[in-house]
């Protein structure tokens, strides 16, 4: 889906690039249930419900603005399969015996407590990616995963993209991102 399709607002969104490699890394199936940890503007979530059409997504959201615009969102691309709970992870994480997909893009400072939790109550096999700018989250996350032997795939994805109205062509670069793919050994 196209970033444009997206109710914005003030609120960080995963990129249409980066969310194509996150769908991916979830290899997401129809019947999966996932979990959108700091859901933002709800691109993941609306994006992966399209495909989840006998599962279901669950998005968690600490920001009202966010939270209304994850709603405005859903309604928007007619995707009912979404429960959206306004709440700091790991608080409203209780469906986890169910849930055999996460997607991480925020944890709001807690995401040592909300991997533990995932790694207490989530089924073995299931699958958690994180994206990270910040490399402090990025070390959080790659040491809470080594630590605790999963399987990790790790790359850094960097986009660069040309702005057509500008009078010269040029490559203007975003941020960086690492996603880290993890799944229990």
């Amino acid at each position: 889906m196209k970033d444009t399709e997206f109710i914005r607002g003030n609120v960080p969104m995963t990129k249409e690039e980066i969310r194509t490699i996150v769908i991916s890394k979830l290899n997401l199936c129809p019947t999966d249930t996932l979990m959108d940890i700091g859901a933002g503007t709800g691109s993941v979530s609306i994006e992966a419900a399209k495909i989840l059409t006998h599962g279901k997504v669950i998005a968690i959201e600490q920001k009202p603005e966010a939270f209304d615009l994850i709603k405005q969102n859903a309604k928007k691309h007619n995707v009912s399969n979404i429960s959206i709970i306004h709440s700091k992870a790991p608080q409203g994480m209780e469906e986890l015996h169910n849930t055999n997909k996460f997607f991480i893009g925020g944890s709001g400072g807690n995401l040592t407590e909300v991997l533990d939790l995932i790694k207490e109550q989530a089924p073995h096999n299931a699958t958690i990616v994180v994206t990270a700018i910040v490399l402090d989250t990025m070390i959080q996350a790659y040491q809470f995963f080594t630590k605790n032997n999963y399987l990790l795939d790790f790359i850094q994805v960097s986009v660069n993209k040309i702005d057509p109205s500008m009078s010269a062509s040029m490559l203007m670069a975003q941020n960086p991102i690492f996603i880290l793919t993890a799944k229990r050994k």
